[in-house]
């Protein structure tokens, strides 16, 4: 039986290199398989822990932190997350799940009671294809709306994690399939101006700095998008670039260099 969690951080802001984390709140899961293709996959979750902590950052919080947490210097005070009970559940688990890994990852990698963990990571913003399933929006507390409940404490570590295993447990095995995917950057290379409006409506994002028109890929959506550049962008055979990136679970993003 394999061990999944859901993990979540409130921080003093969004830079890891200067910012603190304030709260972390944890679920643990079971993931059984059912041995047999179900209408919502194979895989089900059973919640089996939960862990929550809040943690002194030594200095006063930015009134933005407050007002979006609800966490206070008087609530803070003293507190200090239970870093070793951290570290126990995530060496457990075969898989942790963050909605935003990336944003998450940043902060737990510099932990020095964390040092040396390999965790294998799954984003349910990218891992899961919401837009495939017919959501129009990534958003946490859009989707929980979009599948009947509300977040009743959103930003509050624990909540979000609650809220993020109700949203992802019908796509779980989806969840942890494209978890294993490489991921690419397409640069539409030398792609007609009067493309711009159609790049942008498909999610690409201008880079100013490489002056090219650019998006982010896992591996099982890049021929589908060599087609539509090839015929609607192209016309005809495509110019454009593919580069494998780094993500949370290539070797080379796991810790060493976390900066």
């Amino acid at each position: 039986m394999d061990i999944g969690v859901i993990l979540d951080l409130e921080t003093t802001g969004i830079d890891p290199r200067q910012d603190q984390v304030i709260e972390v709140g944890i679920l643990e899961f079971a993931m059984i398989s059912t041995h047999a293709p179900a209408a919502d996959g194979v895989l089900k979750a059973e919640l089996i822990g939960a862990y929550s902590g809040l943690e002194d950052p030594g200095r006063p919080l930015p009134a933005e932190t407050t007002a979006i947490t609800g966490l206070s210097d008087e609530l803070l005070a003293g507190r200090k997350v239970d870093w070793a009970q951290v570290r126990q559940i995530l060496s457990r688990a075969s898989i942790v799940i963050a909605h935003n890994a990336a944003f998450d990852r940043g902060f737990l990698i510099r932990r020095p009671e964390l040092a040396g963990l390999q965790l294998h990571w799954a984003c349910s913003i990218k891992h899961i294809d919401w837009h495939r399933h017919g959501f129009k929006t990534r958003a946490l507390n859009y989707l929980a709306a979009d599948h009947g409940f509300v977040n009743p404490f959103a930003h509050r570590a624990l909540f979000d994690c609650a809220t993020t295993f109700r949203v992802v447990t019908p796509y779980l095995d989806e969840l942890v399939r494209r978890s294993h995917l490489r991921e690419f950057l397409v640069s539409a290379t030398g792609a007609p101006f009067e493309t711009k409006d159609m790049l942008r409506a498909r999610g690409y994002r201008w880079n100013q700095d490489a002056r090219v028109w650019a998006k982010t890929l896992l591996e099982d959506e890049i021929e589908e998008e060599r087609t539509f550049l090839a015929a609607d962008i192209y016309k005809g055979s495509p110019r454009h670039r593919e580069e494998e990136i780094f993500t949370e679970n290539t070797p080379a993003a796991v810790p060493g260099n976390q900066d």
